[in-house]
């Protein structure tokens, strides 16, 4: 793997989190200051089709990355924006029960939940 895009990967793989493009260069460019934005992306593309990474794309044109790059599902804050794995507990492999009982074959599939996160519901409660 080329320099730039293990640190683009690195990058991900030390957060805590799902980024967004423009975070991801900022943090790259710690690493690599002449470092432009369009050669991220071009990495962020080519670790997704590589399977390193996901890329996650919501309604609202916010397009995130995930270190995780097994299929999962994510909800998205409509108060802060913040992209997070949700854990749909008793529920199991969302996929497998799609798959199942779809009257179409699924080939893949993305599911975002809208919720208000943690951080911002404990802000409208102070």
């Amino acid at each position: 793997m080329v320099p730039k895009r293990a640190a683009v990967l690195q990058v991900l793989q030390d957060s805590e989190g799902h980024l967004q493009a423009d975070e991801i260069y900022k943090r790259v460019k710690a690493y690599y200051p002449h470092m432009v934005l369009a050669t991220v992306y071009n990495n962020l593309h080519a670790l997704t089709e590589e399977g390193y990474i996901r890329h996650v794309k919501t309604a609202t044109g916010a397009d995130f990355y995930d270190k995780t790059a097994t299929p999962h599902e994510h909800a998205l804050c409509t108060v802060c924006g913040k992209l997070i794995d949700a854990d749909l507990g008793r529920l199991g492999d969302v996929g497998e029960l799609l798959r199942k009982n779809a009257s179409v074959p699924i080939l893949s599939y993305d599911l975002i939940l809208h919720t208000v996160c943690h951080d911002c519901a404990n802000n409208n409660k102070q």
